[in-house]
Formats: structure tokens, sequence, C-alpha cells
């Protein structure tokens, strides 16, 4: 019996360091996110009374494209959080009724995966996406 809780001790661990990750991935994600709205909302307030509104135009247009793009991130590290909880539950019961399938398991941890990987790669997306917003900004964009 000892040896049975001392493996669901070791699968809990693993699964909360990977739920720490993505929590501090989340509160990336955010302070970018929020970041691009107020942003958004100054140069929209900005662009009635701006006399270069045609680069205003052109500077809101990526602001908002990156909003999409980390809303997008979100959604993906929410599935991933999601896939994670599914494993660690599914591993937890296994450990008692060696009713779930190893392969089905499998399935979620590489689910999780995917899912953080397309998340890191809508961050970096995201990152060029500014860079861009920052040379419209400083008129360095052509």
């Amino acid at each position: 019996m000892l040896s049975r809780i001392d493996g669901i001790v070791e699968l809990v661990t693993s699964s909360l360091v990977l739920f720490s990750s993505i929590g501090i991935f989340v509160l990336t994600l955010n302070a970018r996110y929020t970041h691009a709205i107020s942003r958004v909302r100054d140069i929209y307030d900005e662009l009635g009374t701006s006399e270069d509104a045609k680069k205003m135009e052109r500077e809101l247009d990526a602001m908002v494209y990156r909003c999409h793009v980390l809303k997008w991130s979100f959604g993906l590290l929410l599935c991933s959080a999601i896939s994670s909880g599914m494993f660690m539950l599914g591993s937890i019961s296994s450990r008692f009724t060696d009713v779930i399938n190893p392969e089905v398991l499998i399935a979620f941890v590489v689910g999780s995966v995917l899912f953080i990987f397309s998340s890191m790669v809508c961050l970096f997306i995201d990152v060029l996406a500014s860079l861009k917003a920052t040379m419209i900004h400083i008129e360095r964009a052509r």
C-alpha cells in the first residue's frame, strides 16, 4: 500500500510542477495582454486628435492583431491545463483501478505538450507583432 501512495505522490508532485509553470506562463501572457489592450485604448483615443491618422491606424491594427494572438495563446494554454489535469486525474485513478489505458494517458501528455508549444508559438508571434507596432510608432516601419 505504501508504494502505491509513493507513486501517487510522485505523480501529483510532477503535475503540480507543470501547473506551476503554466501559472507563470499565464502571468506573462496576462501582463502582455493588459499592456496591449491599454495601448489599443490609448491609440484609439489619440486617433481623433492625431495629425498622422494613417500611422495611428496602422499601429492600432498591429496592436489589435497582438490582442487576437494573445487571446489564442491563452486559449491554447487553457487546453494544456485541462489536458494536464486529465492526465493527473487519470494517472491517480489508474493506480487504484487499472481501468484507464496507458495509451490514453500518453495522449493527454502529448496533447498537453503540443498545446503548450502552440501557445509559446503564439507568444513568439506576439513578440514579433509588438516589434512591428513599435517600429510603426517610432516611424521606422515601411
